[in-house]
Parts: structure tokens; sequence; C-alpha cells
């Protein structure tokens, strides 16, 4: 591992102003489980790290308005011990059935975003329920969707110096249920395949609305956006879940050759689609 300077600023301004000195050769660290061992392996070499995890204002989950915000900094093991009501108890689910113990005890939700691994599920959850992420920069702060923050063909559009500050989950009313699916080989590994499916539903029972997002399987997190819409209307009972995993597998992922490898991640993607949404439907408002 090379030599490098350590920072610790005292808040997100001096974060931001740490690294606009320093330029694009400085990286922010907070739990450092992506980039520690990019520093192991020398794929990452910087100079300078300026460390976050000693900026209160970016740890902690709290309720402004109707969003539930969540800091960069939290640590997933926070997250899993946080008492969310409604479908946000989905949040702290996925952030307990992660990787292991020390992961989930030293990694943060930011960092996973901010790594934009496809296999992370953390992207496929905020992308799914449609959160925005706040960023912080010299020019002030920028709230982005999901689609802004990441890049189509994998990592994210920060420029250097930006700073991921927060996560803003909708309120615990613009979904009956989230379920989250996902397939792994071994229960610490990352997911091969995931799909995360939001639900909600009319007085009457109809479907408002429906989003499915898949995720690990490719580059960014995909939302099947013409599968969903044209379920909206439909009552919960009459969805016929194997033609809108079939759907969802021909939206998300289609043909571009006949490989192994394609077939396998749709027949996981087409088998996580048919649990979510099942679980989804059967106990919307859980």
């Amino acid at each position: 591992m090379k030599a490098f300077t350590y920072l610790r600023p005292g808040d997100g301004a001096e974060a931001v102003a740490l690294l606009r000195e320093h330029g694009p050769d400085a990286r922010v660290i907070a739990g450092g489980q992506s980039l520690l061992l990019a520093l192991k392996d020398r794929s990452a070499r910087p100079p300078v790290l300026v460390s976050l995890r000693g900026v209160p204002e970016l740890a902690g989950v709290r309720v402004e308005g109707d969003e539930l915000v969540v800091g960069a900094t939290t640590t997933y093991a926070q997250l899993t011990r946080a008492e969310l009501p409604g479908w946000q108890a989905t949040i702290a689910a996925v952030a307990g059935d992660l990787a292991d113990r020390p992961v989930r005890t030293m990694g943060t939700i930011g960092g996973g975003l901010c790594a934009a691994d496809p296999r992370y599920d953390v992207l496929t959850l905020v992308t799914g329920v449609g959160a925005r992420l706040e960023v912080l920069s010299s020019a002030g702060r920028r709230v982005l969707t999901p689609a802004e923050f990441f890049a189509p063909g994998g990592g994210t559009r920060l420029e250097p110096g930006d700073v991921l500050t927060a996560i803003r989950f909708p309120g615990t009313a613009a979904w009956d249920g989230v379920v989250f699916e996902k397939f792994r080989t071994r229960v610490f590994d990352a997911a091969l395949a995931s799909v995360l499916c939001a639900v909600r539903l009319d007085p009457d029972g109809a479907l408002a609305a429906l989003q499915l997002t898949v995720g690990a399987a490719v580059p960014v997190p995909v939302v099947a956006v013409q599968t969903g819409s044209a379920l909206v209307g439909t009552s919960a009972a009459a969805v016929d879940v194997d033609a809108v995993a079939r759907d969802v597998v021909t939206e998300v992922l289609p043909g571009r050759g006949d490989t192994p490898a394609l077939q396998y991640a749709r027949e996981l993607v087409s088998a996580l689609t048919r649990r979510a949404l099942v679980r989804a439907l059967a106990h919307p408002r859980s």
C-alpha cells in the first residue's frame, strides 16, 4: 500500500474545501470497504484521503417532511437496527442481509452507492423505490435522481470534489409494499441478480403504481418502465405473474446473442421477479 495523507474534516463544507484544494487525485473515504481493497492491491493510489467518518451531519437517520433522510456515512449495521415504519422496513432488511457482519459494521450506504458496483443491493434499493441522492460541492447542494447519479454504463456521474451527503427516501405513503429479492452463490457474496418490486394500490385494490427494478445482472439498475406502466389499473388479483416476469426479462435483458451467461441471467431475473411480485401482491400493505 502506497503512503498517503489522511485528512479529517469537521463538516461537509470543510470536506469539499479539502477535496478542492488537493485536486482530482484526492479520494473520499468513509467505511473503506471498497477503497481499502483497492489500496491494498494498488489499483488505486490516491496521495490524499479525506475521511468523512468524523462528520456528524453525514450520519444517522431522520425524518424531514415526508422523506426519510439517511446520512451517507450511516453504516449498514446502523440501518439494520433502525425501526422504520411501513415499506421503509425493507431498507433495514436489505442492509441486514448483505455481505457479512464486519462489512455491515464498517460499510456505509453512501460508500456502496459511490462505489457503484452493480452487484451491491443498495443501488437496486434506491433506484427501485425512487429515492433521491443529495450531493454537496463547492457550487452548493443539489439533489439527484438515481438516473442522474449513476452513469448508464456503470459508475457515477460525480465530479471531483463532489460529496454524497444523504439519501432521501420517499415517505411511507409512496408505496404500500416493497419486496427485495436477490440470488447469490454464498450467503456473504454479492448478488448475481436482484429484483425490487414496489407496489401502490388504489382504494379498490387496483394497481396505482408498480415498479419492477432489476439490479446486479445489468451494469446499472434498470426499471422495467413499460412493464410496470402496462399493469396500472389492473386488479392485483388478476396479475399474471409469469407473463410479467417474461415481460421484465424482455425489457431489461433483450436478446443480444444467446450466450450461456445471458441465458443464466434471464433465468435468474425471471425467477426473482416472480418471487418479488408474488410477495408484494400477497401482502401489499405490510
